[in-house]
C-alpha cells in the first residue's frame, strides 16, 4: 500500500462547501502515480516507449462529505496485476479521525500509443508491481487479490 496526503483547496469545493465530486477521482490519480512512482516504474519511460495506459474503468463509493482544509489520506492498493493491466483500490481517509471518506477502484489497461492495442509490461516492469502487489496481498490477507 502506497499513502500520501492531500489538503482540500478551495477551489476543489462547490457552493456547499464540500468537495467536488470529481475531486475524488483526481484524488486516486494521484495515489496512482505515486504508486508508480514506489514501484519504481517510470511514467515517463512507459510514454517515451509509446506505452499509455488509460482508465477502463473506475468507481466510486462517496461515504462521508470531504470539506475544505480537510486532510486526507490517499490509500492505494494493486488488488489485480496483469502484464496488460493494473487494478488499483482506494480509501479517502480524513486524517484527524481516521474517519474512511469514500472508496473506489480503478483499472488501467496497458496499450500501444500508436495503434491503441493492448501491450505487455516488461519483464522488469512487472517484477516491480509483482514485488509491491506481493506486499499489498500479505497486508490485505488476500482480499480478493489476483495476479495474471
Amino acid at each position: 500500500m502506497v499513502t500520501i496526503t492531500e489538503k482540500v483547496r478551495f477551489y476543489e469545493t462547490d457552493l456547499m462547501g464540500v468537495a467536488h465530486h470529481s475531486n475524488h477521482i483526481r484524488w486516486f490519480e494521484c495515489g496512482r502515480c505515486a504508486y508508480f512512482e514506489a514501484a519504481g516504474v517510470d511514467l515517463f519511460k512507459l510514454m517515451d516507449e509509446g506505452i499509455v495506459f488509460p482508465i477502463k474503468s473506475v468507481s466510486c463509493n462517496y461515504l462521508v462529505p470531504i470539506r475544505f482544509a480537510d486532510v486526507i489520506r490517499i490509500e492505494t492498493r494493486l488488488i489485480k496485476l496483469s502484464r496488460a493491466q493494473v487494478v488499483f483500490s482506494y480509501r479517502l481517509i480524513r486524517d484527524y479521525d481516521d474517519t474512511v471518506l469514500a472508496e473506489g477502484t480503478t483499472q488501467n489497461v496497458f496499450t500501444h500509443q500508436a495503434s491503441g492495442k493492448i501491450a505487455r509490461l516488461s519483464d522488469s516492469d512487472f517484477r516491480r508491481f509483482q514485488s509491491m502487489y506481493e506486499e499489498d496481498k500479505k497486508a490485505a490477507g488476500n482480499g480478493g487479490m489476483s495476479v495474471g
